[in-house]
């Protein structure tokens, strides 16, 4: 009786062959179908979907070789293997080329592949890849130059990839796109090498089941490409991970068919194996949701800083333009009050004092707006010298005194003489302006009848700056919002129609720039308020 050999040859492997080919070949096209249709760049998609369909047609022939008993139909699938697998390493060139070089013109690349895939369609078509079938053994004697050009395109395949791996990431700018180019890079020369390592070995130690075994691990590599062109933008390693470590179980669960013997351990398997596939496809599903979602955050989220970068702009180019209109009003005003154009009239005078008042309000008001935006961006400067904190606090209160006397207010300053002196180091201007004139000028807004006490102490190694007043009070609602941006107290606006609610917003980062604190003590509305400022001492 004759033996077929080929059922002689194989028969041991054959479950391990139909797993090791069908699994991998249904994995690959279900993740180039996918990422066929998800990938938002048409062509990367287009490329990564021929190479899946030339890799799993592959699969599909070289199962046949590995299972079927007819000599006729092992040598007719065998013929073009060799032309699929150079077709399929050419496939994955062109792929990367376009990822990591989406600008670069693409004909000098596709007359490449073109040339390159000439030579052993040519063999195949014209039934020479072949020399002979070995009966004995079930397998061809192949054409020794078509292995031997197979090789070198691999080779230069190879090479090439990693030349363009390492170009793409040497001058990628984002993070993001480094791990993209690492990845990709990676994953396409592991999935090469493992390939065409794994029959170079099988080929010299005549254990075929090492290219079996490895036809497993490239449906992983294939996943990480997936994900990689159909990640929006954002490469998370995590989602990667999660992704191959499904697919890991879904071959650990599908090994136990291996097993069987009888019908619940089959029934046992299919449950297995049918539980993990559901888990994993919603697990899929689940993280595409999750990606979309934090693609379009991500996208709003930029959105939003240009309209803000706008907006910032914007208040820039009125404030100054408004800053500087009101900058020359105000020197008219004073020009006029000062006898410049002549001494005005009795009636006159009140009127200009009034609106050049009203102009230096606007000017200040103007320059508190450019003043928080600045800060907001972290471009304001701070000049640094040694002054005394004391002799400030007193220029300041007499510069409010008026203020204060046109209200019929007591304004008074008090200092500890066993502290001094009071010298600190930072930004004189902008301590004296933006901090203590800011905070005696509010307590006089905000205060009806009664008086102001402004006093100075060392405490701790601080000096304590502090202004009481016996104004409206601050309720508990209301202090959460003072030190805010433009933030106002629920009444403050009827008091002080002039507040923009930037003042205190830039007295707060003005101390703290200077590594000291600020803040606001009230027993509520109607009890008068005391602002505190402790700054470091010399």
């Amino acid at each position: 009786m004759d033996i077929n050999t080929c059922l002689a040859t194989t028969d041991s492997v054959r479950n391990l062959a139909m797993y090791s080919h069908l699994v991998p070949a249904l994995a690959t096209l279900v993740l180039g179908t996918f990422a066929f249709t998800k990938t938002q760049d048409r062509l990367k998609g287009f490329a990564f979907f021929t190479f899946v369909l030339i890799f799993a047609a592959w699969l599909v022939g070289d199962f046949i070789v590995w299972v079927s008993n007819s000599y006729q139909l092992v040598a007719t699938f065998w013929a073009p293997l060799d032309y699929f697998e150079i077709a399929f390493f050419l496939s994955l060139l062109f792929f990367v080329f376009i990822t990591f070089f989406p600008n670069k013109p693409r004909w000098g690349m596709c007359l490449l592949i073109l040339a390159a895939v000439v030579v052993p369609f040519a063999l195949t078509v014209m039934g020479n890849s072949l020399l002979e079938f070995n009966q004995p053994q079930c397998e061809m004697l192949e054409n020794a130059f078509l292995t031997q050009y197979k090789l070198i395109c691999q080779g230069v395949i190879l090479a090439l990839i990693l030349v363009m791996s390492v170009w793409s990431f040497l001058r990628a700018k984002v993070t993001e796109e480094r791990i993209r180019a690492v990845l990709v890079g990676v994953s396409i020369v592991l999935f090469m090498g493992i390939f065409a390592g794994s029959e170079y070995l099988s080929s010299v130690t005549y254990v075929y089941e090492i290219n079996l075994y490895a036809l497993f691990t490239l449906p992983i590599f294939v996943l990480i490409l997936t994900i990689a062109i159909t990640s929006y933008g954002t490469f998370r390693l995590g989602d990667t991970a999660v992704k191959a470590l499904f697919y890991v179980f879904l071959t650990l669960a599908g090994s136990q068919f291996f097993s069987v013997t009888n019908l619940t351990d089959f029934l046992i398997s299919a449950m297995s194996f049918g539980t993990i596939l559901i888990m994993g496809i919603m697990l899929f599903i689940s993280n595409e949701r999750e990606i979309k979602i934090r693609h379009e955050v991500e996208r709003l989220a930029h959105e939003l800083e240009q309209t803000n970068t706008r907006q910032e702009t914007l208040i820039h180019f009125i404030g100054h333009e408004v800053k500087g209109f009101l900058t020359k009003d105000e020197g008219a005003f004073a020009a006029l009050v000062d006898g410049d154009f002549g001494k005005l009239e009795d009636g006159m005078k009140p009127f200009v004092e009034s609106a050049l008042a009203q102009s230096r309000d606007g000017v200040r008001s103007v320059t508190d707006i450019l003043t928080a935006a600045n800060q907001k961006k972290g471009t304001i400067s701070y000049a640094k010298e040694s002054f005394d904190l004391k002799q400030l606090a007193m220029d300041a209160i007499e510069k409010a005194k008026s203020m204060a006397g046109e209200k019929g207010l007591t304004l008074s300053f008090s200092a500890d003489e066993a502290g001094a002196p009071y010298t600190i180091s930072g930004d004189k201007a902008k301590i004296s302006d933006n901090v203590l004139r800011n905070i005696i000028e509010n307590s006089i807004h905000y205060t009806p009848s009664g008086s102001i006490a402004v006093s100075l102490k060392k405490e701790n190694g601080k000096i304590v700056f502090a202004v009481k007043d016996t104004g409206v009070g601050i309720t508990e609602e209301d202090k959460k919002l003072l030190f805010t941006e433009g933030g106002h107290g629920k009444e403050s606006q009827k008091i002080n129609v002039h507040s923009t609610g930037y003042g205190l917003y830039i007295a707060k980062n003005i101390v703290e720039a200077h590594g000291g604190t600020i803040r606001a003590e009230s027993e509520g509305a109607g009890k008068g308020s005391t602002f505190v400022v402790e700054l470091p001492a010399q």
